[in-house]
Protein backbone atom coordinates (compact mmCIF):
# COMPACT_ATOMS: atom_id res chain seq x y z
CA UNK A 1 0.00 0.00 0.00
CA UNK A 2 2.88 2.38 0.57
CA UNK A 3 3.97 2.18 -3.06
CA UNK A 4 0.86 3.87 -4.59
CA UNK A 5 0.94 6.47 -1.83
CA UNK A 6 4.55 7.44 -2.59
CA UNK A 7 3.85 7.83 -6.33
CA UNK A 8 0.87 10.06 -5.51
CA UNK A 9 3.03 12.22 -3.27
CA UNK A 10 5.63 12.51 -6.02
CA UNK A 11 2.95 13.53 -8.51
CA UNK A 12 1.58 16.20 -6.18
CA UNK A 13 5.04 17.58 -5.44
CA UNK A 14 5.93 17.65 -9.15
CA UNK A 15 2.66 19.44 -9.97
CA UNK A 16 3.31 21.99 -7.21
CA UNK A 17 6.81 22.67 -8.56
CA UNK A 18 5.45 23.19 -12.08
CA UNK A 19 2.85 25.65 -10.82
CA UNK A 20 5.46 27.52 -8.78
CA UNK A 21 7.84 27.74 -11.75
CA UNK A 22 5.20 29.22 -14.03
CA UNK A 23 4.17 31.77 -11.40
CA UNK A 24 7.60 33.45 -11.31
CA UNK A 25 7.52 36.97 -12.76
CA UNK A 26 9.34 37.25 -16.06
CA UNK A 27 9.66 40.42 -18.03
CA UNK A 28 10.72 40.93 -21.63
CA UNK A 29 13.11 43.57 -20.33
CA UNK A 30 15.00 40.83 -18.50
CA UNK A 31 16.07 39.38 -21.86
CA UNK A 32 17.09 42.65 -23.51
CA UNK A 33 20.71 43.76 -23.56
CA UNK A 34 21.94 47.19 -24.53
CA UNK A 35 23.71 47.36 -27.89
CA UNK A 36 27.00 48.13 -26.15
CA UNK A 37 26.72 44.97 -24.05
CA UNK A 38 26.26 42.58 -26.98
CA UNK A 39 29.07 40.06 -26.90
CA UNK A 40 29.72 39.58 -30.62
CA UNK A 41 32.77 40.57 -32.67
CA UNK A 42 33.01 44.00 -34.26
CA UNK A 43 32.01 44.50 -37.88
CA UNK A 44 35.60 45.05 -38.95
CA UNK A 45 37.18 42.17 -37.02
CA UNK A 46 39.73 40.47 -39.32
CA UNK A 47 38.22 36.99 -38.94
CA UNK A 48 34.72 38.36 -39.70
CA UNK A 49 35.91 40.10 -42.88
CA UNK A 50 37.75 36.93 -43.94
CA UNK A 51 34.50 34.95 -43.59
CA UNK A 52 32.61 37.55 -45.65
CA UNK A 53 35.29 37.30 -48.37
CA UNK A 54 35.27 33.49 -48.25
CA UNK A 55 31.48 33.41 -48.47
CA UNK A 56 31.41 35.36 -51.73
CA UNK A 57 34.32 33.42 -53.25
CA UNK A 58 32.79 30.06 -52.36
CA UNK A 59 29.33 31.04 -53.64
CA UNK A 60 30.42 32.54 -56.95
CA UNK A 61 32.67 29.58 -57.73
CA UNK A 62 29.86 27.08 -57.19
CA UNK A 63 26.78 29.02 -58.33
CA UNK A 64 28.05 31.46 -60.94
CA UNK A 65 30.89 29.22 -62.11
CA UNK A 66 33.55 31.90 -61.96
CA UNK A 67 36.27 33.17 -59.70
CA UNK A 68 35.18 36.38 -58.00
CA UNK A 69 36.20 37.85 -54.68
CA UNK A 70 36.03 41.02 -52.66
CA UNK A 71 39.11 43.06 -53.50
CA UNK A 72 38.42 45.91 -51.10
CA UNK A 73 35.95 46.97 -48.43
CA UNK A 74 34.87 50.60 -48.27
CA UNK A 75 33.81 52.25 -45.05
CA UNK A 76 32.45 49.51 -42.80
CA UNK A 77 29.35 50.47 -40.85
CA UNK A 78 27.17 48.86 -38.21
CA UNK A 79 23.40 48.82 -38.62
CA UNK A 80 22.98 48.03 -34.95
CA UNK A 81 23.26 45.23 -32.47
CA UNK A 82 20.89 43.63 -30.06
CA UNK A 83 19.43 40.69 -28.26
CA UNK A 84 15.80 39.65 -28.63
CA UNK A 85 15.55 41.87 -31.64
CA UNK A 86 13.76 39.67 -32.91
CA UNK A 87 15.79 36.65 -31.72
CA UNK A 88 17.15 35.91 -28.22
CA UNK A 89 20.54 35.29 -29.85
CA UNK A 90 22.85 38.32 -29.84
CA UNK A 91 23.38 39.77 -33.34
CA UNK A 92 25.31 42.56 -34.99
CA UNK A 93 24.35 43.78 -38.47
CA UNK A 94 26.99 45.33 -40.73
CA UNK A 95 27.44 46.59 -44.26
CA UNK A 96 30.02 48.19 -46.51
CA UNK A 97 30.47 49.16 -50.13
CA UNK A 98 32.81 46.66 -51.78
CA UNK A 99 34.95 46.55 -54.88
CA UNK A 100 35.06 43.13 -56.51
CA UNK A 101 38.00 41.60 -58.34
CA UNK A 102 36.23 42.19 -61.68
CA UNK A 103 36.23 45.95 -60.93
CA UNK A 104 32.50 46.21 -60.22
CA UNK A 105 31.16 47.86 -57.10
CA UNK A 106 28.41 46.51 -54.90
CA UNK A 107 27.30 46.45 -51.27
CA UNK A 108 28.00 43.62 -48.86
CA UNK A 109 25.77 42.94 -45.86
CA UNK A 110 26.61 40.58 -43.04
CA UNK A 111 25.09 39.50 -39.77
CA UNK A 112 27.24 38.23 -36.91
CA UNK A 113 25.40 35.84 -34.60
CA UNK A 114 26.60 34.98 -31.12
CA UNK A 115 27.76 31.40 -30.93
CA UNK A 116 25.23 29.13 -29.26
CA UNK A 117 27.54 26.16 -29.00
CA UNK A 118 26.27 22.79 -27.83
CA UNK A 119 23.17 23.52 -25.75
CA UNK A 120 24.70 26.61 -24.16
CA UNK A 121 25.55 30.15 -25.29
CA UNK A 122 29.18 30.71 -26.16
CA UNK A 123 30.45 27.16 -25.79
CA UNK A 124 34.24 27.32 -25.91
CA UNK A 125 35.72 26.66 -29.30
CA UNK A 126 32.58 27.29 -31.35
CA UNK A 127 33.06 30.35 -33.57
CA UNK A 128 30.45 33.05 -33.93
CA UNK A 129 28.30 32.72 -37.04
CA UNK A 130 28.70 35.14 -39.94
CA UNK A 131 25.98 35.21 -42.59
CA UNK A 132 26.90 37.39 -45.56
CA UNK A 133 25.46 38.47 -48.88
CA UNK A 134 26.63 40.74 -51.71
CA UNK A 135 23.97 42.56 -53.71
CA UNK A 136 23.73 41.07 -57.21
CA UNK A 137 25.34 37.75 -56.28
CA UNK A 138 22.44 35.85 -54.73
CA UNK A 139 21.03 34.27 -57.86
CA UNK A 140 18.92 31.72 -55.99
CA UNK A 141 17.59 34.28 -53.46
CA UNK A 142 19.02 32.37 -50.52
CA UNK A 143 19.07 35.68 -48.63
CA UNK A 144 15.72 36.87 -50.00
CA UNK A 145 15.54 39.98 -52.16
CA UNK A 146 18.33 42.54 -51.68
CA UNK A 147 20.11 40.41 -49.05
CA UNK A 148 17.28 40.90 -46.56
CA UNK A 149 18.18 37.98 -44.28
CA UNK A 150 21.75 39.23 -43.80
CA UNK A 151 20.88 42.86 -43.10
CA UNK A 152 18.73 44.72 -40.63
CA UNK A 153 15.68 45.80 -42.58
CA UNK A 154 13.11 46.56 -39.86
Amino acid sequence: MSKPFSSRVRSVVLAALCVAATALPVSAADLRVAALDVDVPACDAPDVLARVRDGLSWGTARVEGRELAIAEFGRIRSQGAGVNDPSPIAHRWCYAPVTLTDGRRSTAYWRIDRSMGFAAPGFAGVPDGVESCVIGHDRWYVHDGACRTARRWW
